[in-house]
C-alpha cells in the first residue's frame, strides 16, 4: 500500500465572484479530503503614502482597498469552509503578479489557481505575466473542472 509522503500546498488568488465561490469551494473540499492545504489570497493595490503631509488621499485609498479585500476574505471563508488559510496581500502600482509570485514561493505552493480568472486584482497583461514570471504553475480557473 503506498503511502503518501507530501501535501499539495495550492496558493488561490481570489476575488469575489459566484464563480470563485464555487471554484474555491470544490478546491478546498478536495484538499480537505486528500489531506493537502489551502491558502487563499485577495489582492489589495497600494499607493505611497508619502505624497504631501496634507494629502489623505493615498491613505485613505489604501484603507478601503484592504478593507475591500478582509471583505472578498470573509466571503472566501464562507465558500470555502473550514481548514484554509488567508491573507491580504498589497502591491504596488502594477506589481500584483510579482507580488503574487512573491507569496507563492514565500509559502512554499505547489501551484497557484486564479478562482475567476476575471476577477481578483490581475488584468489580463498581469496574468499573462504571471503565468511568464511564476517559477510555480498557474491555473487559470478552476482546476478540479464545473
Amino acid at each position: 500500500m503506498a503511502t503518501r509522503v507530501a501535501c499539495i500546498h495550492t496558493l488561490v488568488v481570489y476575488g469575489a465572484s459566484d464563480r470563485a465561490d464555487a471554484a474555491l469551494g470544490r478546491l478546498a473540499r478536495a484538499a480537505v479530503k486528500r489531506g493537502d492545504r489551502v491558502t487563499v489570497l485577495s489582492l489589495a493595490p497600494r499607493e505611497p503614502d508619502s505624497r504631501g503631509c496634507c494629502d489623505t488621499r493615498s491613505v485613505l485609498w489604501n484603507k478601503v482597498c484592504a478593507d475591500l479585500a478582509r471583505e472578498d476574505l470573509t466571503r472566501a471563508a464562507h465558500a470555502a469552509g473550514a481548514g484554509i488559510e488567508s491573507g491580504v496581500v498589497h502591491f504596488p502600482g502594477r506589481g500584483a503578479a510579482d507580488a503574487v509570485v512573491r507569496e507563492a514561493v514565500a509559502r512554499g505552493a505547489d501551484e497557484i489557481v486564479l478562482a475567476d480568472p476575471r476577477v481578483g486584482g490581475l488584468g489580463r497583461l498581469a496574468r499573462r505575466r504571471l503565468r511568464r514570471i511564476s517559477p510555480v504553475p498557474v491555473s487559470m480557473g478552476d482546476p478540479l473542472g464545473p
